[in-house]
């Protein structure tokens, strides 16, 4: 008769790679399963949650969500939420890359462009379901200027002080560089629109940010091939190859944690939305504060950590790669991204960022410019960077 199918063997073959010859070849994926589910469960977790410190925060999420609904108020609800979500967003880009492990360089890199920013949209999702326009806008603004302005700048500084002159690729930098000039025109284009009263139309400025949008995503879809394909040997150096790659969790393991991570910082950034203005009246400091300066900072803390470490042992390519990378990632995919979402949603998200918010994010990116031509760096520059950002959150911190 018939072979009878063994669907746990199925399962457990599917754990081990992506095709039925992965785990055979000679060279490739090893078996994640050969000891067993009981140990590859033990070795997974362990890898996911025990082996971090930073996983220390995850014990924060139980009381997340009990203080929201026993009522501990919106200040404490916000703080565990902010502090819980922050290891998750870590471990998400850990996962990622195990995923990236089964695939090749080009769709690997994708795959850590795609997920890199997952959490700032999740966050930004939630506040566009609870109408809070301007918070999605600050939240990705913040993203972008905490990690040019605080993480670039610490990692120049500390990384000066060991080492008296840094060089990186200047190649990589001007691209990314002239790419976020780009997102920065698109945003102060359509807010000198409005602050001078010059529309055409009343919804002028709200059709122009989503043509603004789709033409950002068609250069971000130009820029990865570019990076990717025809152009790679640009950004070689930019990422960390000196990681021991182990292939923890399997290819389809990989995409479960991810879910299973995915599901904890929408939980989390549901929580940490609905509670964002209670917690600003609480601790006495105007929401767009919590949203452009505190959720940006904790939301990217094993960033800053990761891009000091990098500079500290002089591998500044890594360091930018981090940095202005994931700052080029949130102004030219994800702020598009969540006004085409909000436009199907039938929410007026636009561009228009008012006034003070993009002066920062304009003359942050002309700084940043100033700073990563020359193709090398010193302390003076990281402490320049660092007090810019302070001056912006001191604006931030009276902004009404």
């Amino acid at each position: 008769g018939p072979p009878v199918k063994d669907p746990e063997g199925d399962v457990a073959h599917l754990m081990r790679g992506v095709g039925p010859s992965d785990g055979d070849d000679e060279g490739g994926p090893p078996d994640v399963l050969a000891d067993g589910w009981g140990p590859y469960l033990q070795r997974s977790i362990s890898t996911l949650i025990l082996e971090e410190k930073l996983n220390l925060l995850m014990l924060a999420t139980p009381f997340a969500i009990v203080s929201r609904h026993a009522g501990w108020g919106d200040g404490l609800t916000f703080f565990f939420a902010l502090v819980a979500i922050c290891p998750f967003a870590e471990r998400i880009s850990f996962v990622t890359e195990q995923l990236a492990l089964y695939t090749n360089d080009t769709l690997g890199g994708l795959l850590n462009a795609t997920f890199g920013n997952v959490t700032e949209l999740i966050v930004s999702l939630f506040a566009l379901r609870a109408g809070l326009l301007h918070i999605v806008q600050v939240n990705l603004l913040g993203s972008v200027l905490s990690n040019l302005l605080l993480v670039l700048g610490t990692a120049l500084f500390f990384g000066g002080l060991k080492h008296e002159t840094q060089h990186f690729n200047r190649h990589a930098a001007s691209i990314n560089s002239s790419l976020l000039m780009l997102a920065a025109m698109a945003v102060v284009f359509p807010t000198a629109l409005s602050l001078t009263g010059a529309q055409l139309h009343s919804n002028s400025i709200l059709l122009l940010s989503r043509v603004m949008s789709m033409l950002l995503l068609v250069v971000y879809g130009a820029f990865l091939y570019f990076q990717l394909m025809t152009h790679r040997h640009l950004f070689e150096g930019m990422e960390d190859d000196s990681e021991d790659n182990d292939f923890v969790l399997g290819f389809w393991g990989a995409i479960f944690w991810l879910g299973v991570i995915t599901v904890f910082i929408a939980v989390l950034s549901e929580i940490m939305v609905a509670a964002i203005e209670g917690a600003a009246d609480s601790w006495g400091v105007p929401d767009i504060f919590i949203g452009v300066i505190i959720i940006p900072i904790v939301g990217n803390a094993a960033e800053h950590a990761a891009a000091i470490i990098f500079a500290l042992k002089n591998k500044l390519d890594i360091a930018l790669g981090i940095a202005v990378g994931s700052s080029t990632q949130i102004a030219l995919s994800v702020i598009p991204t969540c006004v085409l979402i909000a436009w199907a949603m039938g929410q007026p998200l636009d561009m228009n960022f008012e006034g003070y918010e993009a002066a920062t994010f304009f003359s942050t990116c002309m700084l940043v410019t100033i700073i990563t031509t020359q193709g090398q760096t010193n302390w003076l520059q990281g402490l320049v960077l660092i007090v810019a950002y302070t001056l912006l959150a001191a604006g931030f911190l009276v902004h009404k």
